[in-house]
C-alpha cells in the first residue's frame, strides 16, 4: 500500500519580502539628516543649563533673577508656540522646506544669542530660537513617520528622542568641558551657546538632499513626485505604488471627516 503522507500537514512559510539594499541606506540617511532637528532641539534648551552663571555675572550680562527666569523660560514660550504654527505651515509649505527654514532659523538665533550685548537681546532671540525647537519638535516626527515604513517607524520616531536627550547629554558634556578648561574666562559661555550652530548648518545641507514627504506630496495632487520618492526608499515599484494608493485613500477619507474645533469642547 502506498502511503503518499510524510508526517503531519505543513503550511507554506510565504518568503519575506526582499530587502532593496540601498533603499535602506537611503531611509537610514534621511532618518540621520531629519533627528538632526531633534538633536538641536537637546542642544538649545540644556545648554544655557551651563552658560547662565557666566552670563549672569557682573563683568558679562550683569542678569538679574527676573531676567535669568525670563533668559531660561524665553525658549519655551517659543517652542509652545511654534509647535502650535508649525503643522500649519507644513502642511501649507512641505516637511522638507519649513525644516528648511526651522535650519537657518536655528543658525541664526543662536549666532546672535552668542554675541549678545545685553539681557533684552538674548531673551528676544532666545524666544526666537524656542519657535524654531517647537517646530522641529512637531515636524520631525512627522517627517519621520511619512517617511518610513510601519515596521521601522516606532524606531524611527525614538531614535529622533534618543538623539534629543543625546543632544542634552552633549550640551552638558561641552559646557562641563569648557567650564572646567577656561575656569576663569567669563565669556566662555558664548562659546558654548555657538555650539548650536554645528548641527544647524548640518541640518541645513542635509536637508538639501533630502527628498520631500510623499504625504504631503500625494496630498498636494504630485503623485509621480511622491512615486519616484518611495522607489527609493521602499524595495520595488510595486510596493511602493500600493503605498500611494493606500495614502490616497487615506486622504479622501481624512477629507469626509469632520474636524473638531474649539467649539466642540462646549458640546456634550
Amino acid at each position: 500500500m502506498n502511503d503518499d503522507s510524510t508526517g503531519p500537514e505543513t503550511k507554506e512559510v510565504p518568503a519575506e519580502e526582499p530587502v532593496n539594499t540601498k533603499a535602506a541606506k537611503n531611509l537610514r540617511r534621511i532618518a540621520v539628516i531629519s533627528t538632526l532637528g531633534g538633536l538641536l532641539f537637546g542642544v538649545d534648551t540644556g545648554v544655557i543649563n551651563g552658560a547662565l552663571s557666566y552670563m549672569a555675572s557682573p563683568k558679562e550680562l550683569n542678569l538679574t533673577p527676573t531676567d535669568e527666569g525670563l533668559v531660561t523660560s524665553g525658549i519655551t514660550l517659543g517652542a509652545a508656540l511654534g509647535a502650535i504654527a508649525a503643522g500649519r505651515l507644513a502642511d501649507k509649505f512641505g516637511r522638507k522646506r519649513v525644516l528648511l527654514y526651522l535650519s537657518f532659523v536655528f543658525f541664526a538665533a543662536t549666532a546672535v544669542c552668542s554675541i549678545a550685548p545685553n539681557a533684552l537681546v538674548l531673551i528676544i532671540f532666545r524666544f526666537l530660537l524656542g519657535l524654531a525647537v517647537g517646530g522641529a519638535s512637531v515636524i520631525v516626527p512627522t517627517f519621520l513617520s511619512e517617511m518610513s515604513t510601519p515596521a521601522i517607524r516606532g524606531r524611527l520616531v525614538t531614535q529622533n528622542e534618543l538623539m534629543i536627550t543625546g543632544g542634552q547629554l552633549l550640551a552638558f558634556i561641552v559646557n562641563a568641558t569648557l567650564g572646567s578648561i577656561f575656569t576663569n574666562v567669563s565669556n566662555i559661555w558664548r562659546y558654548m551657546i555657538a555650539l548650536g550652530m554645528v548641527p544647524a548648518v548640518l541640518l541645513f545641507f542635509g536637508m538639501l538632499t533630502v527628498p520631500e514627504s510623499p504625504r504631503w506630496l500625494t496630498m498636494k495632487g504630485r503623485t509621480t513626485e511622491a512615486l519616484a520618492t518611495l522607489t527609493e526608499i521602499r524595495s520595488d515599484k510595486a510596493s511602493s505604488e500600493r503605498e500611494i494608493k493606500q495614502i490616497q485613500d487615506t486622504l479622501a477619507q481624512e477629507k469626509e471627516t469632520s474636524q473638531a474645533s474649539f467649539r466642540d469642547l462646549g458640546k456634550p
